[in-house]
């Protein structure tokens, strides 16, 4: 027998506000140092969304772009750093369980200041918009629970010496943990994925009551449903003679729990929020055995989870 399982809002500093095509200007104030004036508009930018799957291989990750207008003739030299809603530094933000950072990427000129957690370096030319880009990655996986979770940061923005430009620019991050659940069939009781796993049910030479077992390694993010169908609703039948009916019945159970093969069985299942998952023993039990014709019997088994 044979198994499968199957329109941006522009916040700007500076002596005067210019009208910009394209670009809502708004909130300005002076900003200006001694040495020379930094005439600076920001984009506030979109929500940063994070497709998150517990059991993808490699990090989850969504973009964060932010758009600096520097204005005057002078280039700004700006220390960027994210924090929370009272000014206290914030590198990382746990979003269901999953730890959420943000690493810059190199190429638009934004740099990483490893002095400071969750600080960046970034210098706007004279009269040039500079996009400021970074990836909100997930440093600490964890088996979120499917559903959507929200965080809010702000991006405080200093100039060289160090003095805040009000006002921070808001950052919301969402991460979205779509409902997953993943199945497979092992030899062996364990983690998910341990073990060999098996496709062939093989009973050698039959013989009334004969058994095997193997395990059904089961992890979810959510509730789920899993399905088992037999294509010949409960029995094996001869490989060559198949139209002879002669046909070799046998049982299965899940866990102890009979699985009716004459139909599509269904169990529902609620496994750990884990990696590792959970396992349940698959029984198989070969009937009586009396008067079939000899040869190669088979029936083939497919079994399916889905995400409730």
């Amino acid at each position: 027998m044979s198994v499968k399982s199957t329109p941006a809002r522009l916040r700007g500093w500076g002596p005067k506000s210019l009208g910009t095509a394209g670009l809502l200007l708004a909130g300005l104030l002076a900003f200006a140092s001694p040495a020379a004036a930094c005439d600076l508009a920001v984009e506030t930018p979109a929500a940063v969304r994070i497709e998150y799957n517990p059991f993808a291989v490699g990090a989850s990750s969504g973009p964060v772009d932010v758009l600096f207008q520097n204005r005057s003739d002078t280039a700004c030299e700006l220390r960027l750093l994210l924090v929370d809603d009272v000014g206290d530094p914030l590198p990382a933000v746990t979003l269901g369980g999953a730890v959420v950072g943000f690493r810059p990427r190199e190429a638009s000129g934004l740099f990483r200041r490893d002095t400071e957690p969750g600080a960046f370096v970034l210098t706007v030319a004279p009269n040039s918009t500079t996009r400021a880009e970074m990836d909100a990655v997930v440093l600490h996986d964890a088996v979120v629970e499917a559903g959507q979770y929200q965080g809010d940061l702000r991006l405080l923005i200093r100039s060289a010496d160090g003095v805040p430009v009000p006002p921070p620019v808001p950052l919301r991050v969402i991460l979205q943990s779509t409902p997953r659940a993943q199945v497979n069939i092992a030899g062996a009781s364990g983690a998910f994925g341990s073990g060999s796993s098996v496709e062939v049910i093989d009973f050698g030479q039959a013989a009334t009551g004969v058994t095997r077992r193997a395990f059904l390694q089961v992890r979810a993010n959510t509730k789920a449903t899993v399905s088992i169908r037999s294509e010949h609703h409960g029995v094996m039948r001869h490989l060559e003679m198949e139209e002879a009916g002669s046909v070799v019945a046998y049982q299965l159970e899940l866990d102890g729990d009979p699985v009716d093969l004459t139909r599509v069985w269904t169990r529902s299942l609620d496994p750990p929020r884990t990696l590792a998952g959970v396992d349940f023993p698959l029984d198989f039990t070969l009937g009586t055995i009396a008067g079939q014709m000899s040869g190669r019997y088979e029936d083939l088994i497919t079994i399916d989870i889905t995400p409730n």
